[in-house]
């Protein structure tokens, strides 16, 4: 299988942060080293079509190109293979399933690189859907492959014949520096009383803009990527870039006092080398009766067992086997992280991500194993947190 063309949408700049662009090195390994790779000026459909247009000039009508919404995309080994072999069966353009599209009855349940595979092997049995007639490029395929013929008959306001294949899912990642629907979820877990909150590594800015939406908070963001903090810029009252540790926070009527009624660490706290001086830290820009709010990812997750009973530990640009994650936590691991920095926590509550019932069964039938199965159905932990006095010895 050889592609000629790739031709990518702009979305997110791929080499912006460490995750992104390991994302799209990836995705020019999958395509091969003879690919040629073109940018479009925009994402939609017309735009796409006219640089694969362009780069296609004076190639034949039967060069393979690949259309990509944008870089920030993850494909299992062998979906562009499945693809390809789409096209040996009368098809103009195989399109591949993702999460505006998906096959029924099964929606996404995969949270690792090797569960994406899975999931894809489980999709590839699936009957195919019925071939249909398109006069444009689809508006809800992430990825595609066809051939520079068909991109010219669709030009020239012909038709061609494109299928969903089974056995190919697209994973969009663009939205991680935003943080999912902004997690907008963890706007409870800030204290009502909170006027003044703090957000570390916060991204985008987006959970900073849904508090102060909803609870009219003075929001501040520390930030080290610069594009981030520019994209921020319109959500939050203060940006405040570079690296949390020796940030001085001053220039704001606050500054050298500590004053944060809430410091936030949302899926932050893992990207650390030293989480607990991260902690740390945050004590002494508190206010007195402060809190700290974290969400830390669980490395007890069945996902993440499943994937080492295969002999698998595949980095990738997301979730919980992020390449830029540093240190791997159970809930035992939480709970000594926060004791250590001098925290008592207040709650702490699992996000489930529920194990196989099949899978769960077996394993706990395992001899010798004292196992738990909450640790295996929680995909991260929750965390609300309040400095202790250190304790004197008499």
């Amino acid at each position: 299988m050889t592609i000629a063309l790739v031709i990518c949408g702009a979305g997110a700049n791929p080499h912006s942060s460490t995750e992104f662009a390991h994302g799209l090195s990836r995705l020019q390994r999958q395509t091969g080293p003879l690919a040629d790779w073109h940018w479009a000026p925009h994402s939609d459909a017309a735009s796409l079509l006219s640089t694969a247009l362009a780069a296609g000039q004076g190639r034949p009508d039967n060069d393979k190109v690949l259309l990509l919404a944008h870089a920030q995309l993850l494909m299992a080994d062998g979906t562009l293979a499945q693809l390809h072999a789409g096209l040996h069966h009368g098809l103009d353009m195989a399109l591949s399933f993702g999460p505006q599209h998906w096959p029924a009855p099964h929606s996404p349940d995969y949270c690792t690189l090797r569960g994406l595979e899975r999931y894809t092997q489980l999709m590839a049995r699936l009957p195919p859907e019925p071939a249909q007639t398109l006069s444009t490029l689809p508006h809800n395929s992430l990825a595609c492959l066809t051939s520079l013929g068909a991109l010219r008959t669709l030009h020239a306001q012909g038709s061609i014949r494109a299928q969903w294949q089974p056995g190919c899912f697209t994973h969009d990642f663009s939205t991680y520096h935003q943080g999912h629907q902004g997690r907008s979820e963890m706007v409870p877990w800030v204290p009502a009383q909170a006027k003044r909150v703090l957000d570390v590594g916060g991204g985008e800015g987006y959970f900073l803009h849904a508090l102060r939406l909803q609870r009219g908070c003075e929001t501040h963001l520390a930030e080290f990527s610069v594009s981030a903090c520019d994209a921020a810029r319109p959500y939050v009252d203060h940006v405040w870039p570079g690296d949390f540790l020796t940030q001085d926070f001053l220039g704001w009527p606050h500054q050298g006092q500590p004053s944060f009624d809430c410091i936030t660490f949302l899926d932050v706290l893992e990207h650390a080398p030293d989480p607990q001086t991260w902690l740390q830290r945050a004590k002494t820009l508190l206010a007195p009766d402060g809190t700290i709010v974290a969400s830390i990812p669980n490395v007890g997750h069945w996902g993440v067992i499943a994937d080492l009973l295969e002999g698998r530990w595949d980095y990738c640009p997301v979730g919980i086997h992020c390449v830029t994650h540093l240190r791997f936590f159970t809930e035992q691991g939480v709970q000594e992280l926060f004791a250590q920095s001098g925290y008592a926590i207040e709650q702490c509550e699992a996000v489930l991500v529920p194990c196989p019932a099949q899978w769960q069964q077996h394993w706990a039938q395992t001899p010798g194993l004292q196992v738990n199965t909450a640790s295996w159905n929680t995909y991260a932990f929750l965390i609300r947190a309040r400095p202790v006095a250190p304790s004197t010895t008499p």
